[in-house]
């Protein structure tokens, strides 16, 4: 059997992988971003990425540029691959093909660092981010879909919240998600004849009459991604 034999005409293509990476916080949907130290995009935002080293798994390398970029150190079941970016003009250093990953990050996630090459890393409103570099609006807007697909029919939002939590705060996870509000009542009666929350025996003290706690019913499948 002959060697094999690139045309000519091929070039190079780099492999690089793009995090979009979400929490709640004060009751808003929110993403995590870093400010570019290097060209191209320098000081301009954007989700922490880069490339694929040899020998390295895709999911390996997500993991390792969030932590590297962000100090954010994540599981790998909080991580989901979920499209891959390949327009030819994508990036202005040349023909680059980026395989985009999503992240749940846990509940209390709230302190981030820059790293590596970036000036800072910093929360943002999903719904309403500064311009992003490259292409990453579009890939941000790609994964607020994907997490609004996985609300009908996994419990996403139960990765957003502590163990223990009220259905209004339930509640508010859905409307951040969703970008939208939603009836109360139709809500409630829907999650709760799922028959995956349960209470849990505690109320949470505060204005007016004490709220129920819910937590997630034993059995019921996480929503991990």
């Amino acid at each position: 059997m002959g060697t094999l034999s690139l045309p000519p005409q091929a070039t190079q293509v780099g492999l690089a992988v793009d995090v979009a990476a979400f929490a709640m916080h004060a009751g808003e949907l929110q993403v995590l971003l870093v400010q570019r130290g290097e060209l191209p995009h320098v000081r301009d935002w954007a989700l922490p990425g880069g490339f694929v080293q040899v020998g390295e798994a895709l999911h390996e390398a997500a993991l390792r540029e969030l932590r590297t970029e962000t100090t954010v150190e994540l599981e790998p079941r909080h991580l989901e691959q979920f499209y891959t970016f390949g327009e030819l003009n994508r990036d202005p250093r040349g023909r680059i093909v980026s395989v985009a990953h999503l992240a749940v990050l846990p509940h209390g996630t709230v302190h981030v660092t820059g790293g590596g090459h970036t000036l800072g890393a910093g929360w943002f409103p999903a719904h309403r981010p500064p311009p992003l570099a490259f292409d990453h609006a579009t890939i941000l807007d790609r994964a607020i879909k994907r997490l609004q697909v996985r609300l009908e029919y996994a419990n996403l939002a139960l990765e957003f919240l502590p163990d223990s939590f009220t259905l209004p705060e339930l509640q508010g996870v859905y409307e951040a998600i969703l970008n939208r509000p939603l009836d109360k009542r139709n809500f409630r009666k829907r999650l709760l004849a799922q028959g995956i929350l349960v209470p849990s025996g505690e109320r949470r003290s505060g204005v007016g009459r004490p709220a129920q706690l819910y937590r997630r019913a034993k059995g019921a499948k996480t929503a991990a991604l």
